[in-house]
């Protein structure tokens, strides 16, 4: 513990610690962190650099930042990749691809895939933004040595912000930035189900008059409403410095990319300086991050916040500890009155029974659920669009969840393990590397003598091994590489366009030579 971010136990149980729930299950804390720092090859590296840097990481979007900062780099500084692809306003290097004048956008208005030219074949393709992030990634020194959880979780992150990039520049979606909250909390001006426990609930009057804030969306080209939050106009953190932030977002059917092109639009418009992290741990209240997307969950925000008892009270993820002396409300436990209520009041909120934050009504009992990493309470009579995941102990939504093609268990789509062989995801790599031996048993070519699987056909030849127990030559497999090998090094004997492993030293010639060549 001496090299990590933490100094005792107690501070190791506040960053990965296991979260009991109401179903008798656990859940731990920054899984995919915890399993960066864990990676057996992390610690060696730093002590032979002296660099401990990597070891102080303390929340996932730092460690995004750090990684995405450290593949740049290592890119950049490697000679062996020549070739530039500008994404996002930053610069990858490959051996193989590269992005023209489009800048990775693709003509079709594909959003979910980078526009390319392949340096190998000529052409021009387009590839789903998660994979080419992942051939970008393993192409780096750097990219090499991260875990795999690590690198499908860069991948997933990289993918759903180049959608929300994309999406962002069509010109359909429309931002407003204005002081219309009952517009925005109001199921008739909404496209679909925003996932919200306060749509069509009357307590936007918090936002009028309680706080200094603005109301920000998107409306599409029906001027339907499909993403929307709050943004704080005077946030102070604890060196009084000011911050504009963003809060939560909330889009039609709960879309993870809606969210971050609201997010992408009012970045470009100048209307922020940081918003809520979206998608896993955005639900704590100091999941901020800046626009550049360095994590600011170390500042402790405050607002200025005038709410009497039976003032509207809007549910706040945020700002959600209250001082009514002090008329302020922060994000780190200050205050002593909870503004994380859906009751519409402090003088309505009761300490007994529950909410079903989920599907927005109350319930005699409520289980702990995950919708795309967020955590929500739902019915535990009602559990139809959640699956348990015996792996994970808990309840996550179907739209995050995949089953195994090879086992058929049940795995997050977030903790993938992907195939390039297969061109699948696998809820594990026994499961993976089972199904890729399975496939290339069936469409690759095997090479007796290398003992690996080859793609292409062309890649494999034949020759003849002598066994010496039955005294007879056996045809096998063998690369075409290692056989030019061979033969250069006369390891390998030629005769009459056939390959011999051994031959009849007394003759020079293989052995039973002229039987072969009748039989044959």
């Amino acid at each position: 513990m001496l090299y990590y971010n933490f100094k005792n136990y107690d501070g190791f149980k506040d960053l990965f610690g296991t979260i009991k729930h109401g179903n008798n299950t656990q859940s731990r804390k920054n899984r995919i962190l915890l399993a960066y720092l864990k990676d057996k090859n992390l610690l060696h590296q730093a002590a032979a650099g002296n660099d401990y840097s990597f070891l102080h990481i303390s929340s996932m979007a730092e460690l995004e930042q750090r990684m995405q900062n450290e593949i740049l780099i290592s890119g950049n500084e490697d000679e062996s990749l020549p070739y530039e692809l500008h994404l996002m306003g930053k610069t990858y290097y490959s051996i193989i691809y590269e992005t023209d004048g489009n800048d990775g956008l693709c003509e079709d208005g594909d959003s979910k895939c980078v526009r390319y030219h392949n340096h190998r074949t000529g052409k021009i393709f387009k590839m789903k933004a998660g994979k080419l992030y992942r051939h970008l990634i393993l192409e780096t020194e750097f990219g090499k040595t991260l875990p795999e959880q690590v690198i499908t979780y860069l991948c997933e992150e990289f993918a759903a912000k180049w959608q929300a990039f994309t999406m962002g520049r069509l010109p359909k979606n429309k931002l407003y930035v204005n002081q219309e909250f009952e517009r925005i909390y109001s199921s008739k001006y909404c496209e679909g189900d925003f996932c919200s426990c306060m749509v069509d609930k009357g307590y936007h009057g918090f936002y009028e008059k309680s706080v200094n804030a603005s109301a920000a969306y998107l409306e599409n080209e029906k001027g339907k409403i499909i993403a929307r939050c709050i943004i704080f106009n005077e946030v102070k953190d604890q060196d009084g410095k000011v911050y504009r932030l963003a809060e939560r977002q909330y889009a039609t059917g709960d879309n993870h990319i809606l969210k971050r092109a609201l997010a992408d639009a009012l970045i470009r418009g100048g209307y922020i300086d940081g918003y809520k992290k979206v998608g896993a741990s955005c639900n704590e209240a100091n999941a901020f991050v800046s626009i550049n997307g360095e994590s600011l969950s170390d500042r402790k925000f405050r607002i200025a916040c005038d709410l009497d008892w039976d003032d509207d009270l809007s549910y706040q993820d945020s700002f959600k500890s209250y001082s009514m002396s002090a008329r302020i409300a922060d994000n780190y436990c200050y205050g002593d009155i909870d503004l994380g209520i859906t009751e519409g009041s402090l003088n309505n909120a009761e300490e007994d029974g529950c909410y079903d934050s989920y599907h927005g009504y109350d319930c005699d009992e409520t289980v702990l659920v995950y919708v795309h990493g967020e955590e929500y309470d739902c019915d535990s009579d009602n559990l139809g669009d959640f699956v348990w995941i015996d792996s994970e102990g808990e309840y996550h939504h179907r739209d995050d969840v995949s089953e195994c093609p090879e086992c058929g268990g049940y795995f997050l789509k977030s903790e993938t393990c992907y195939s390039e062989v297969t061109d699948d995801n696998y809820c594990c790599e026994e499961c993976r590397e089972k199904a890729e031996k399975e496939y290339k048993d069936a469409n690759w070519y095997y090479s007796d003598y290398d003992g690996e699987y080859f793609e292409e056909e062309d890649d494999i030849a034949y020759y003849w091994r002598w066994n010496r127990e039955k005294e007879e030559y056996e045809k096998k497999t063998i690369s075409v590489s290692s056989l030019r090998s061979l033969l250069y090094s006369d390891d390998f004997f030629e005769f009459d366009n056939e390959c011999f492993d051994r031959v009849n030293p007394a003759t020079n010639l293989p052995y039973g030579y002229k039987l072969i060549k009748t039989v044959a």
